[in-house]
Order: structure tokens, then C-alpha cells, then sequence
């Protein structure tokens, strides 16, 4: 998640449709994978570059 060099830019979306399942059948791996994102997000927010993650579910 902080090596997007391939694909350089000024902000980047990471979009995860259906969220909610993998929420609901593994609620433990999921909290990991938003610390994860969290994470990501801070390394890129310290280099000024924007990055979202939003999670839709339905």
C-alpha cells in the first residue's frame, strides 16, 4: 500500500465493494485490513498525498 510508484499521482481512491461480507465472516481480519489502510494513509498524508479508502456496503 506505500509502494504505488508504478502509478504515480497526486491523490489516490482505493474503492472495496461489499465490504460488509467480509466484515461480517471475518471480523477480525477486517479490523486488520482497515489498520492496514489507516496505516497506508498516514505514509502517504506525511509525503502530502492524499489517499481514501472507502468501504460501500451492501
Amino acid at each position: 500500500m506505500t509502494d504505488l510508484t508504478w502509478c504515480p499521482a497526486e491523490r489516490y481512491v482505493i474503492l472495496y465493494d461489499h465490504a460488509d461480507i467480509f466484515a461480517q465472516a471475518e471480523p477480525t481480519e477486517y479490523q486488520l485490513a482497515l489498520d492496514i489502510f489507516n496505516s497506508a494513509k498516514e505514509y502517504w498524508e506525511a509525503n502530502n498525498i492524499t489517499l481514501k479508502f472507502l468501504a460501500i456496503n451492501e
